[in-house]
């Protein structure tokens, strides 16, 4: 401090030191001057920091000195972490260009065939990227283009019940060892409930034989695999966070499955189609979800069960025969809107508290035939497991509002448990805990609007060796997640034109007010958070998943700026600030339209993607101050 004060004492006049603040408001640490601003100049102290000093009115500014260089295109600069100021500012002085795979940078093979040619500044270390190098594996389908069903990539809509296959070959280009030297038999079609209302849909891929993609899941083969659009989602990551989410929360030894995936380019009949992600089908093989297959001979009630909380079952209704097997079960008094509070525009705005599930894995007893939907009258496999989440259902109720432990019996009736028998027993009893735990923290992170209504798995092993328990299960659909769709928790008659639309975008106590019941009523159970989820989140954070999540994002938004720029002259908009699903959205005065600010315009992508990384900053430091009070971990830091 002798040096520090020795520095500035040659201006030979009194002064008082001020730190700044974020709202440029200038605070002094000896006392508040009342004259107003001048022109200052700047000294240096000798531990490297800052003063500003006011040579009229003799007041010094300290500034916070950022370690680490922030950059844009073209120069590199420290920052200070409270006010706009700058130093050090100066031009890149980038090297070679080179040429290197993502999975090296990233530590994750899932990305060892992304080849991104760049050079860096030798100071900061900023990329520049060639956006005419072609960086993402080549998925290429070409197939009969006077097939009838030529036109399935473009003819499906959201309201459409069928999605004719169309048959033709793969190849793939750019991809490594993976390039095909034969073209491989396979077919097509669109896949999804809402994202086919968009221009870029969702597709699914079955190969006649089995096939090994990119290293994935341990290059494992298999015949079905997808390709996620993210039509709604200009930063084209939010798949890619949600399941690099999925995959750092799940343990090793978790039953909790999660698919595997990667960032491709599609081309249809040589066209391109856009960037999508590879991932895997969500299905009951060896490999994938963990249940065991079912023989198709198999007609008892003990096998595995995969199924989903599912809006959309009328449609597997209206295939026939083709459907889905679907069932319903009934809420009763536990779940409703009003007790609950909940703050969902999905569930407040004719939705609902979505009652309907869809089977996901196989029924094998059916007596269905013609154009009969499979359902609980026309098997005993669905009708066990209707009952089962029935029962389910009820015991998790009465623990989580009324305070009382069931029990199920052999005829999945709920009985009173066993004298003496505590809340926490009679549910880890009945439940996979460790695996809702899971669920509890990938939704309490990420958001999402539609596990409230759709998109939710879940699975009941009932098979001989089976732990007949339910857990959640296989997370998916993250496009509208990470703060992507609008008001989507705020109720109708208090949203308004700033908290959807311009706003934070997320309520701090979303899991307390969520539209699907399952997590609601175990996060409302104090051994259930204690005792299962916050060591998890503490095993979370002492991993560094929620750094690895920021790191993938700014990766992609820098080494995939070229395959960014390609997309979106491919699809000029996301469709989704006005397509049909617009309606679920009127009242607040503002748009009709489905996504927030900065979100809605491809055009944006920059903000979006700014945007994106603090919103999940934000997010996880609230949920580490809710769940770690007095944490010592460094926050996740704000992009300015």
């Amino acid at each position: 401090m002798k040096k520090f004060f020795k520095a500035v004492s040659v201006l030979a006049v009194p002064f008082m030191l001020a730190g700044c603040n974020t709202d440029g408001v200038k605070k002094s640490s000896v006392a508040e001057s009342s004259e107003s601003a001048q022109p200052s100049s700047i000294t240096s102290s000798a531990d490297g920091s800052s003063i500003a000093v006011n040579t009229s009115s003799n007041v010094s500014i300290v500034h916070n000195w950022e370690t680490e260089w922030t950059s844009d295109a073209t120069n590199h600069w420290h920052a200070c972490a409270d006010c706009d100021e700058k130093k050090d500012s100066a031009a890149h002085t980038f090297g070679d260009w080179k040429t290197e795979n993502l999975g090296t940078k990233l530590n994750d093979p899932r990305f060892n065939y992304s080849n991104v040619k760049y050079k860096e500044c030798s100071v900061c270390h900023a990329i520049q990227v060639d956006s005419t190098h072609s960086v993402l594996p080549e998925i290429r389908f070409n197939y009969d283009a006077t097939d009838p069903n030529a036109n399935f990539a473009t003819a499906a809509r959201s309201t459409d019940v069928t999605r004719p296959s169309v048959s033709g070959t793969i190849t793939i280009t750019n991809g490594g060892s993976y390039n095909t030297t034969e073209p491989l038999a396979a077919t097509m079609k669109v896949r999804g409930n809402q994202t086919a209302g968009f221009d870029k849909k969702g597709l699914q891929i079955k190969f006649d034989k089995k096939q090994k993609l990119f290293g994935l899941n341990g290059d494992q083969k298999f015949k079905k695999w997808v390709l996620l659009g993210d039509a709604k989602d200009t930063t084209i990551s939010r798949t890619a966070l949600g399941l690099t989410l999925a995959k750092g929360v799940i343990a090793d030894d978790s039953k909790v499955w999660a698919t595997d995936f990667t960032p491709v380019s599609v081309y249809l009949n040589n066209t391109y189609w856009g960037m999508y992600m590879l991932a895997e089908q969500k299905e009951v093989k060896e490999g994938r979800i963990k249940l065991p297959e079912v023989d198709e001979a198999e007609t008892s009630v003990n096998i595995g069960y995969n199924f989903e909380l599912d809006y959309y079952a009328k449609n597997e209704v209206s295939k026939g025969a083709e459907g889905d097997p679907t069932f319903e079960i009934n809420y009763g008094n536990y779940f409703n809107q009003q007790s609950y509070n909940i703050e969902s525009c999905l569930a407040n705005s004719g939705l609902g508290v979505v009652k309907t599930y869809t089977m996901n894995s196989d029924i094998t007893d059916s007596t269905a035939t013609g154009n009969q939907h499979t359902d609980d009258t026309k098997s005993a496999q669905v009708a066990f497991i209707k009952a089962k989440l029935q029962a389910l259902f009820n015991v998790l109720a009465e623990a989580s509002k009324n305070k009382v432990a069931k029990d199920i019996n052999d005829s999945n009736q709920v009985v009173n448990a066993p004298s003496g028998t505590t809340i926490k027993a009679a549910i880890e009893k009945h439940f996979d805990l460790n695996a809702w735990a899971e669920g509890f923290i990938i939704n309490a992170v990420c958001l999402p609007p539609d596990v409230g209504y759709s998109s939710f798995y879940m699975s009941f092993d009932n098979s001989p060796e089976g732990d007949k328990k339910l857990r959640f299960d296989n997370p998916w659909d993250f496009d509208s997640n990470f703060g992507n769709r609008r008001n989507f928790l705020e109720k109708p008659d208090q949203a308004n034109g700033n908290s959807g639309w311009g706003g934070q975008s997320y309520d701090p106590y979303f899991m307390d007010r969520t539209a699907n019941m399952w997590l609601q009523l175990l996060g409302k159970m104090d051994f259930f958070m204690n005792d299962y989820v916050k060591p998890k989140w503490n095993a979370a954070r002492t991993s560094g998943v929620f750094e690895d999540m920021m790191n993938l994002a700014k990766t992609y938004y820098a080494y995939y700026d070229g395959e960014y720029t390609k997309n979106f002259a491919k699809w000029t908009t996301t469709q989704a600030s006005d397509n049909n699903v617009g309606s679920y959205f009127n009242g607040d005065g503002v748009n009709s339209g489905e996504l927030r600010k900065p979100f809605v315009n491809v055009s944006e992508r920059k903000e979006a993607q700014k945007e994106t990384l603090n919103w999940l900053a934000k997010r996880v430091n609230y949920l580490e101050n809710r769940w770690v009070p007095n944490s010592t971990r460094t926050p996740l830091k704000v992009v300015k």
